[in-house]
């Protein structure tokens, strides 16, 4: 009876320590995030992330867009402006990210990708989903790699588009024209 005890109890351990280490994806870190996984192609692009898992998508979404990248030999890559800026700029193993918080008024998800600047074995890039509301954070990588690039990804989902300020002006503005005319129609 012992010993079926002791087998459960290091079989529930081993379990348990396994999906602890399978939620930080084993390797690297970036604060704020409630999810991740790692991929082991050579290259990342928002067609591998779209077709991620036999086309659901990573995070479950197929729908992501390439918002901007810093790839640390070059510099920045912009193609939504989103102010992104990640340091340290040279080689490392860990710093800080951040990008202007009014990109989720745009996004309703937020992603963050690192890739490896050597590749020596095992998986080559790493995707967080972000916290909502969340712009900014730490990444860390592990020793035995240095991060080649950090990409951003959104997706829009249900954001709402708010209403142009010429609309809410004009109509403030008719409204206002009505009551004026109005008073003076009553005189």
């Amino acid at each position: 009876m012992k010993k079926l005890f002791l087998f459960l109890t290091l079989f529930a351990l081993t379990f348990s320590l396994n999906n602890v280490a399978n939620a930080t994806c084993l390797v690297g870190d970036v604060t704020t995030s409630t999810a991740c996984f790692d991929g082991d192609d050579k290259n990342v692009s928002v067609d591998v992330l779209n077709a991620w898992e036999g086309g659901s998508g990573a995070f479950n979404f197929n729908d992501w867009e390439y918002l901007s990248k810093y790839e640390i030999s070059e510099g920045l890559d912009v193609t939504v402006d989103i102010g992104l800026v990640i340091s340290p700029i040279v080689e490392s193993n860990s710093g800080a990210w951040s990008f202007n918080t009014d990109t989720w008024d745009t996004h309703e998800n937020i992603m963050i990708v690192l890739k490896d600047g050597v590749v020596k074995s095992g998986p080559m890039w790493f995707a967080y989903l972000l916290e909502d509301e969340c712009s900014s954070g730490t990444w860390t990588y592990p020793e035995v790699k240095d991060l080649s690039h950090l990409s951003v990804y959104g997706r829009r989902g249900d954001v709402p588009v708010p209403e142009p300020a010429t609309i809410l002006l004009l109509g403030s503005g008719l409204v206002g024209l009505a009551g004026f005319g109005r008073k003076k129609f009553k005189k």
